[in-house]
C-alpha cells in the first residue's frame, strides 16, 4: 500500500511538473544568422509606420505594435544606435510584422464521435463544436538591414499567449522575441 501511494505521489508531482513547464515555455525563435562580420552603422529607421495610423486595426495589434516598436527601440539605444525618421538616409531599416493568431480547437479527446463531421460523408452541423480552449499566438518578425537590400540581424519568434489581458505578460514576451532575435546585433562601436 505504501508502495503504491508512493508511487502516485511521484506520478503527481511528475504531472505538476509537465504542468509548469508547459506553462513557461520559451519563446520560439528562427534567427537570421550573419554570414559575414558585421557592418558598421550607427543609425536606423523604421521601414514602415506604426499601426497607430493605420484606422482599420485592432487596438489589440496598434497596442502590440507600440510594444514592439518601444522594445526595439529600447534595444537598439542600449546598443548605441540612433533612431531617425528618414529611412532614405538611415544606415539601416527595420522591417517588422507582428500578429496574434487565436488558436482553434482541432478536435474533441471527450467526444470520439465529434471528429466525424469532417468526414466527406458526414452531414454539416450534426455535431456542436466544442468552445475554443486554446490560447492565442503572437507571432513577431523582425528584420534589420540596409535599405532595399536583404535583412541581416532578426528572423521569426512565436509564443503561446497563456494570459493575453497581461499587458506585463505581453510586454515580457516581446522583449523577450526582440532580445532574442537581434541577440548577434553587435554594439556600435565608437
Amino acid at each position: 500500500m505504501m508502495m503504491r501511494i508512493g508511487m502516485l505521489a511521484r506520478l503527481a508531482a511528475g504531472l505538476l511538473g509537465a504542468a509548469l513547464l508547459a506553462g513557461c515555455d520559451t519563446v520560439q525563435t528562427q534567427r537570421i544568422e550573419p554570414r559575414s562580420a558585421p557592418e558598421a552603422f550607427s543609425t536606423y529607421a523604421w521601414g514602415r509606420s506604426g499601426l497607430a495610423t493605420v484606422p482599420e486595426a485592432s487596438a489589440q495589434l496598434v497596442e502590440l505594435d507600440e510594444t514592439l516598436r518601444a522594445s526595439v527601440s529600447a534595444l537598439m539605444s542600449a546598443r548605441g544606435y540612433q533612431l531617425i525618421e528618414d529611412p532614405t538616409r538611415a544606415d539601416m531599416v527595420m522591417d517588422y510584422q507582428v500578429a496574434v493568431i487565436e488558436e482553434q480547437f482541432a478536435g474533441d479527446p471527450t467526444d470520439s464521435s465529434w471528429d466525424a463531421q469532417f468526414d466527406s460523408n458526414a452531414p454539416s452541423g450534426v455535431v456542436e463544436l466544442p468552445a475554443r480552449t486554446g490560447a492565442p499566438r503572437f507571432t513577431l518578425t523582425l528584420g534589420l538591414g540596409r535599405p532595399g537590400g536583404m535583412a541581416l540581424w532578426g528572423g521569426n519568434a512565436t509564443k503561446l499567449m497563456t494570459r493575453p489581458e497581461d499587458a506585463n505578460e505581453r510586454r515580457r514576451i516581446i522583449d523577450t522575441a526582440v532580445r532574442e532575435l537581434l541577440e548577434s546585433l553587435p554594439a556600435r562601436v565608437q
